[in-house]
């Protein structure tokens, strides 16, 4: 990737006080955003996030979140263009590496250029580590009470998907500090949510889900092509057949539904869950996550618990190691179709099997 190409991004970052969604659209389509989201599709993937909520703030007529999530989203790939960079370059590394072998007198002027290229890759961290950290202004304003509820709810989703990258985390690192640290805001600012503050904490959750996701791509960059490993399962999966799977920041996702009947697992469910512990088995890079969601539930629930430690107990005896899956209780905070529609309230009935990548 150009140097030059590479800068215009980082300066389009910068140099826009106050960026729209249309310069937002720009940048997205240059060729430089486009291989960064190859090569760092991580980054790429929490620039996209942010370009949703400036997109969605955009819709909602609020050009207040749109312009600042709109700067977020334009950091973010910033960032992005700039791992891709490194990514490129250590690829290049390597073949000088190859030539220094059979003509050591070039050492001088590779070292050189490495040591260039790591200073110019810690200019572009801190450039964007000081937009991210720039505050996201005053809270909204109250408005009317069908979007105030949209927007408790939005904040509610924010924060499972928060709490769910962040275990996901710690499924790969256990007990790694930073990953421990953000679990543990989570928690306690999802508490504080709960506790209905003066405004709609949905700037709160945001950065809440960023922070886990910085978390998470952080501890996956002391692995080798962990992206190419979940590759290779979604493609595995998918030639299958029976399967249906997806893919989002944590790994590959399997979702079964009309997995139980009451608190124990269907026959149907059971089966597809051992030889989902079969797969986890044959895949031992991968931890396992299970997320258990109801269509209509209170915030505590013991009987999801027994469903997310049925579902466990099944994966387990289909040969997953127990210590490397974990169990998550969404509740019907995070729901993929309307919860106030009877008709389609039942969807969000659902146990997710995550395979979590490293």
């Amino acid at each position: 990737m150009a140097i030059a190409a590479s800068g215009a991004v980082a300066c389009s970052a910068s140099a826009i006080r106050v960026p729209s969604v249309e310069d937002l659209e720009r940048v997205r389509t240059t060729e430089t955003v486009r291989e960064a989201a190859a090569l760092a599709p991580d980054l790429y993937a929490r620039a996209e996030f942010e370009r949703q909520l400036a997109r969605h703030a955009h819709a909602t007529s609020d050009d207040i979140d749109a312009n600042l999530h709109a700067e977020h989203a334009l950091a973010a790939y910033a960032h992005a263009v700039a791992v891709a960079r490194i990514s490129r370059a250590a690829g290049e590394l390597a073949d000088a590496q190859k030539t220094l072998d059979a003509a050591t007198g070039e050492e001088p002027s590779v070292d050189a250029a490495r040591t260039k290229l790591e200073s110019d890759a810690e200019q572009l961290e801190k450039r964007v580590q000081a937009i991210r950290d720039r505050p996201l202004g005053t809270p909204n304003a109250k408005d009317s009470a069908e979007r105030e509820a949209a927007r408790w709810a939005r904040a509610r989703s924010l924060v499972v998907e928060a709490r769910l990258i962040c275990g996901a985390a710690g499924l790969i690192a256990p007990g790694q500090d930073d990953v421990v640290g953000a679990q543990r805001d989570v928690a306690a600012q999802a508490n504080g949510i709960a506790q209905a503050p003066r405004s709609v904490p949905i700037d709160l959750a945001a950065r809440l889900r960023i922070r886990c996701l910085e978390v998470l791509t952080r501890v996956r960059r002391t692995t080798v092509d962990a992206v190419g490993r979940t590759d290779t399962l979604l493609s595995e999966l998918s030639a299958a057949g029976g399967w249906d799977p997806a893919r989002d920041e944590r790994g590959v996702i399997i979702t079964l539904r009309d997995a139980y009947r009451g608190l124990q697992l269907s026959e149907a469910a059971a089966g597809k869950l051992n030889e989902l512990g079969r797969i986890a088995a044959a895949h031992p890079a991968f931890a396992v996550q299970v997320v258990v969601h109801d269509a209509s539930a209170p915030r505590v629930d013991a009987g999801d618990l027994r469903r997310g430690q049925a579902a466990v107990q099944a994966l387990v005896a289909g040969g997953a190691v127990p210590s490397r899956v974990q169990a998550e209780l969404a509740h019907a905070d995070d729901p993929v179709a309307d919860p106030g529609d009877p008709h389609q309230r039942g969807y969000n009935d659902r146990l997710d099997v995550v395979f979590v990548g490293r």
